[in-house]
């Protein structure tokens, strides 16, 4: 008897554990795929918001300044130190391009499987971020510090990722492309939604590291590659977090509401 014949004889045999085991695929497809959807919309329609430039710029001039005011302006010195060595500046371009999807793709899975409605907390969190950030990209665009010398203000940025001298790819296509939506940073406002989703679904103290050490990184890389200003990165933060506390008030107010509609339901004792 071959391997196949053997394992489609378990599953004849067993075919409630067969069962067990795909049964979650339609509801796990569905949940996903409509994030998917919803994403897709968000790109679209912040792929058209109007990108001023002279305004952009402007925004961007007024939060260096804001920096400067707090002594937070750390941001070129930052980068020198990480381009110093090529490889370390590609290790910054690869985490700003290609590590912020997966690791929201991870981070569900996982919620996922540990309770839907983990996961679900965490979507509509994301939903409402969104929100706020397409007002943002449509009433206060904002240049990405990279773009700055473009324009006739060299702070001594450098464009690691779109600048060349660099293997890491991060075209877009000119339906979703938006160079002027640095403000809020939802690179690092939903990579923050990621690690509060991992330090409050778990216990586990080697998980909650690895969940504030992804906040820690991307803060890195977003920096070192030159896409956005500390303040861009706090105020994506802030809208996730004002994103967390509308999640859970809805909740709340669902969760109260429940035993209102049960008892609305049953027949009056008169």
């Amino acid at each position: 008897m071959t391997v196949r014949e053997v394992i489609l004889a378990r599953s004849a045999s067993q075919p409630w554990r067969l069962g067990r085991y795909v049964a979650w695929v339609p509801g796990f497809a569905r949940d996903f795929g409509f994030v998917v959807g919803v994403l897709l919309v968000y790109f679209v329609v912040r792929g058209q918001a109007p990108a001023p430039e002279g305004f952009a710029v402007t925004v961007t001039e007024w939060l260096v300044q804001l920096e400067r005011d707090t002594h937070t302006f750390w941001e070129p010195r930052v980068q020198e130190i990480s381009i110093q060595w090529h490889a370390v500046q590609e290790v910054a371009n690869f985490v700003y391009a290609y590590l912020h999807f997966p690791v929201l793709i991870v981070v569900g899975t996982w919620l996922w499987f540990r309770g839907r409605q983990r996961f679900l907390f965490m979507r509509n969190v994301m939903f409402i971020s969104m929100v706020f950030g397409l007002l943002f990209y449509y009433l206060v665009p904002a240049a990405p510090p990279r773009l700055l010398a473009l324009h006739g203000y060299d702070l001594g940025f450098t464009d690691t990722v779109f600048g060349g001298n660099t293997a890491v790819t991060y075209a877009q296509p000119s339906l979703i492309l938006n160079n002027y939506a640095a403000v809020p940073s939802f690179h690092f406002g939903w990579i923050a939604l990621a690690s509060a989703a991992i330090w409050v679904n778990s216990g586990n103290w080697l998980l909650r590291a690895v969940g504030v050490l992804l906040s820690v990184v991307m803060s890195w890389a977003i920096v070192a590659s030159a896409n956005h200003l500390f303040v861009d990165m706090a105020l994506g933060g802030a809208i996730v977090g004002f994103s967390w506390w509308l999640a859970r008030m809805a909740e709340r107010r669902r969760a109260s509401s429940r035993p209102n509609v049960a008892s609305a339901n049953e027949p009056s004792a008169s």
